[in-house]
């Protein structure tokens, strides 16, 4: 559980971490493709979000200091198949970030992207919530990579493994990884995780 300093922040010296992507695994994976990839899908968020006007009730999300991540549910929300709206997709796996054009033309396609991004969000380690938050969400970032690791008291290949572990995470479960080979173990480890909270795409 996040445990809060005396100023109600976070308190990053006490945060989690339980279950980082191994070195081995991580190895497997172009962590900067990652990276790059979840920073675009952060910053398609706020387009939508003052795109949208008329709408920004339900494309709001905030990271709070225990962080959760946190939307305002759209009671007449039906998440559909992606191939519903007539995107052409590889397999049940696959995540296509559409178009610019497309998220404007489609509030459904707005209110999926951030209702898939919440669910990779939550099965991430605190650790690697906290990185997510810090680079992707906070303005301006709170934390440098030398800043955070020395803040969190641990040694620096630890906490590159852990920022590597959570772009990593995220882009799997949002299946934008799909062209490299994707560990059978890993896909054991979130499986489950996936079919549960992830919107279904249909064959």
């Amino acid at each position: 559980m996040v445990q809060l300093n005396k100023d109600n922040k976070t308190d990053v010296s006490l945060l989690e971490i339980q279950r980082p992507l191994s070195s081995e695994l991580i190895k497997d994976y172009n962590h900067k493709e990652a990276m790059k990839d979840i920073h675009d899908i952060f910053l398609q968020l706020e387009d939508n979000y003052f795109y949208q006007v008329a709408y920004q009730e339900f494309l709001k999300y905030s990271i709070d200091e225990n962080l959760e991540f946190k939307i305002v549910e759209d009671p007449n929300l039906v998440l559909k198949s992606f191939n519903s709206y007539e995107q052409e997709l590889k397999n049940d796996m696959s995540f296509k970030m559409f178009t610019k054009k497309d998220y404007r033309n489609s509030v459904l396609l707005c209110e999926a992207l951030l209702t898939r991004v919440k669910d990779a969000f939550e099965n991430l380690d605190e650790a690697e919530k906290f990185i997510i938050k810090n680079f992707e969400y906070d303005k301006p970032k709170e934390y440098v990579d030398e800043s955070l690791y020395d803040e969190m008291c641990i040694h620096k290949d630890k906490y590159y493994q852990s920022k590597k572990s959570a772009y990593i995470k995220m882009a799997l479960q949002l299946g934008m990884m799909e062209d490299m080979h994707i560990d059978s173990q890993l896909v054991t480890e979130f499986k489950k995780i996936i079919d549960s909270n992830i919107i279904t795409i249909s064959g």
